[in-house]
Formats: C-alpha cells, sequence, structure tokens
C-alpha cells in the first residue's frame, strides 16, 4: 500500500504539473519553462522503485501500437448512428466517452453516472488513466475489445472511416481530456464533447465541436509516451456478447491521463523499454 500511495502522489503530482503546461499549449502559448516541466517530471520518476513501476505499467497504462492504414478511406466521413453526449460536471470525461461508445453500441449508459459508480477502474482524484477502457470494455462489461493505437491525422481518419467512433486524448486549457472522434473531412475533424464550454457547433444533431486539422494534431500531440497521439478503437467481440445490464460500468473514455512516460528517444525513460 506504501509504494501504491507514493507512485499516486508522484503521478498526480505530474498530472497538475503538466496540466498547466497543457493548458498553456491548448492556448496557443508556449509554456515558460519546458523544460523545467521536463526536469521536474524525470526527476520524479527517477525517485519511482521497479515495483512502483511495474505497479504503473500493469494498472494504468496500455502501450499503443503503431496503427496500419490501409490509404483508401474517403475524403469525408461521419459515423452512424451518432447519439447525443452526456454532459460532465466535473473531471468526467472518461466516463462520457465510454458512456457515448455503449450508447453506440446499443445500451443504456450514463457517463457521470457511471463514472461515479465505486467499481469505475483505474480512477484517480480528478480522472481516470487510460487503461480504464480495456478493465471496463472487456473485463466488467464483457464482449467488446479495446485497441490502443498512436499514429498520424491520417491514420486516425482512417480508423473513425471503419464506422466505429475513435476515443482520443488531446491538449485542454483544463488539463487532459478524453472525447470521441466522429467525423472528418479534408480539413476538419468533428467531436461529440463533453465539456459544454469547448462546444463550437451549435445546431448540429452529429457533433457539437469542429477543430481544424492543424490545431487538433497541435493538442493530440502530448508528448508523454503511451499518450502522444493517442486513440483508441472499442469493437464488438467476434464471440460472446456483452454483459446486459450491468449497473455502472461502461463510461470511461480517455481523461486527463497523468501518465508519466515521456515520449521521444532522447527524454524517454530508460525503464520504459
Amino acid at each position: 500500500m506504501k509504494a501504491k500511495s507514493i507512485l499516486a502522489s508522484l503521478l498526480l503530482l505530474s498530472m497538475l504539473l503538466w496540466g498547466s503546461a497543457a493548458s498553456a499549449q491548448s492556448q496557443d502559448v508556449k509554456p515558460a519553462s519546458q523544460g523545467s516541466f521536463i526536469s521536474k517530471l524525470n526527476a520524479m520518476l527517477s525517485q519511482m522503485t521497479d515495483e512502483q513501476k511495474a505497479f504503473a505499467r500493469a494498472n494504468w497504462l496500455v502501450a499503443p501500437v503503431e496503427y496500419t492504414s490501409t490509404n483508401s478511406h474517403p475524403s469525408a466521413f461521419m459515423v452512424s448512428p451518432n447519439p447525443a453526449p452526456d454532459t460532465q460536471q466535473t473531471f468526467e470525461c472518461a466516463g462520457c466517452s465510454s458512456a457515448y461508445l455503449l450508447r453506440f453500441y446499443g445500451a443504456d449508459a450514463d457517463g457521470v453516472k457511471l463514472f461515479h459508480q465505486p467499481d469505475f477502474p483505474c480512477k484517480h482524484d480528478e480522472g481516470a488513466f487510460p487503461r480504464c477502457f480495456k478493465v471496463l470494455f472487456e473485463e466488467q462489461y464483457g464482449g467488446y475489445t479495446t485497441d490502443y493505437f498512436t499514429g498520424t491525422t491520417d491514420d486516425l481518419k482512417d480508423a473513425v472511416s471503419q464506422g466505429i467512433p475513435a476515443i482520443v486524448l488531446l491538449f485542454s486549457p483544463r488539463g487532459l481530456h478524453y472525447v470521441p472522434v466522429v467525423g472528418y473531412d479534408e480539413t476538419h475533424f468533428y467531436i461529440q464533447d463533453s465539456v459544454e464550454d469547448y462546444r463550437n457547433a451549435p445546431g448540429n444533431k452529429d457533433y457539437n465541436r469542429v477543430v481544424d486539422i492543424p490545431t487538433f494534431d497541435k493538442l493530440w500531440n502530448i508528448p508523454l509516451e503511451s499518450c502522444q497521439r493517442l486513440f483508441v478503437i472499442v469493437r464488438r467481440a467476434t464471440s460472446g456478447s456483452p454483459k446486459g445490464e450491468m449497473e455502472g460500468a461502461l463510461s470511461c473514455s480517455l481523461f486527463t491521463l497523468n501518465c508519466s512516460l515521456l515520449t521521444g528517444s532522447s527524454l524517454r525513460p530508460a525503464w520504459w523499454q
């Protein structure tokens, strides 16, 4: 328990530090001391024991794989069906993104209620770690598979064109934020955002937020390993079926991450191989 507590404290502190940098970058303002932030984060990582690092890998993170694009997707696409999104009250974006996928597959789910279930997986004080989707859909609900990818905006278009919304992790003024991407065209991505303040497309039932592709790529390019240009695809499993009316398990959209693993070969911690 002590090792777990120390690790949680380190990761939460890294989230607070990163949230400050993320807020600045998301508003097109370069953090004043990005090098200082990286130094602090690396210093925290260096204090973690092997046991703590193993716990983080096993319980909170999923290493994404490079997406293999078909390179044949249409120039524009919108998923269907496209249910209405929940509106989060505080830090429930993981729950709201998960519930959106549940409703996409025909289940009845409320993202805010789902996130506040006692057994919602991989939670921390202000969100959920990325593994929450895998645990929620595959283990708690059953009948689904989750794939964690990293790639380019073209790869993301290709994935969405397969007809399934993608949960992505973006910078936001409040920190890091999970959202379902539901469509795209040659110049924009279309999102069903659970934060009312971020919605900029009123009156559109298929989406409530539009982001041009260069801006989207900047918000998506989070320089933390296991988080950089991350997207999650949830599919129905080919065998088995979801556990019917399970109360509380399916709203864990990728949220304020709190990974503590830096991207880039020159910055990547040696212990993350």
